[in-house]
């Protein structure tokens, strides 16, 4: 009995600007694993014979593939903007069929070096793109990018049901004199090794872990992604941060799954950071944990003193009460 028939493997072109020999060996590498993993790629540097007409290859590849990769640096920026040698010629080929269909998906910028800005030419500014900076590159992101190739998209978790909201109307109660005390059962946390907040700890601490989303763990083993065990960190209480804030260390150490960049003002200057879809949760504490939760990653956060700022994200939802002469803070959500 015959099966259905194999649907046909998706082709991609891999449009990149030559340079250094390490550069064009990592678009090698590339192109290399992609076809390891099904997707037939054209590359010149197999599929372009001495002699052959570039101009007519480059149109040709990107015309009769599903996919078109760009390889994105400053020199290919420039070089599409400015449009200079093949990757001008390209820019144009991109360009007609971008004006022919502004929403088609075909044109996948992967960055390579420099930053989101600076590396993408103008016409590739409002595509969503794969990051692959790193030594070595984040698996996460380029599993998103061959999941893209083959139509296989990272999937949501199953919607849940309605929640039982409740049909009382709660009263709002005025403003008092006096503080209102929680209903909850607050939750001590002490500070570790009762160490005076002046010391080694900055200011008030608890214990956290982060690790990915709960969606985009699931997603990711049901494809054979591995990941770390979580580990405690201590975090700051810090009311003067917008959001919550991980060491990029240890976002890379958790291999977080980045969704994007951001820049964050402190310590007097501008901070490129990336941004996650994460979970945080609050170990033997009864706060309850947040999944999914966007967190962004910042240099200035180094270990060992505190790995993580707990921002007005999450302390907007807590009552929070100091006190000095234990060393202790209590936290009711």
């Amino acid at each position: 009995m015959s099966g259905a028939p194999l649907a046909a493997p998706p082709q991609a072109f891999l449009s990149y600007t030559r340079g250094s020999d390490s550069h064009e060996d990592w678009v090698f590498n590339l192109a290399t694993r992609l076809r390891e993993d099904g997707v037939r790629i054209i590359l010149d540097q197999w599929d372009l014979a001495l002699g052959s007409d570039q101009c007519s290859f480059m149109e040709r590849s990107i015309e009769q593939s599903d996919f078109v990769i760009v390889i994105c640096t400053p020199e290919y920026a420039q070089r599409a903007n400015n449009r200079e040698g093949g990757v001008g010629f390209e820019t144009s080929v991109i360009t007609g069929a971008l004006a022919a269909q502004i929403e088609t998906h075909k044109f996948i910028p992967v960055l390579r070096s420099g930053d989101w800005i600076s590396s993408l030419p103008t016409y590739l500014r409002s595509k969503h793109g794969a990051d692959l900076r790193d030594e070595p590159y984040s698996e996460i992101q380029y599993l998103k990018l061959a999941r893209t190739l083959h139509g296989e998209p990272l999937q949501p978790p199953p919607l849940g049901p309605k929640p039982a909201f409740s049909s009382i109307r709660t009263r709002i109660l005025a403003p008092t004199s006096q503080p209102v005390e929680s209903r909850k059962s607050p939750t001590d946390v002490p500070q570790h090794d009762n160490e005076a907040w002046g010391r080694s700890d900055p200011g008030p601490t608890i214990d956290v872990v982060v690790t990915n989303s709960s969606g985009v763990i699931e997603a990711g083993r049901a494809v054979g992604h591995e990941y770390p065990e979580p580990v405690k960190m201590k975090a700051l209480l810090d009311t003067g941060a917008s959001i919550t804030v991980i060491s990029k260390t240890f976002a890379k150490y958790c291999k977080l799954l980045q969704t994007g960049e951001t820049e964050l003002r402190a310590l007097g200057s501008l901070h490129k950071c990336g941004e996650y879809a994460g979970a945080i949760s609050f170990p033997g504490t009864n706060l309850r944990p947040y999944d999914p939760i966007r967190l962004v990653s910042a240099d200035f956060i180094r270990e060992p003193n505190f790995a993580c700022l707990i921002g007005q994200d999450i302390l907007r939802n807590w009552t929070i009460t100091f006190d000095g002469r234990s060393r202790r803070v209590t936290i009711a959500d």
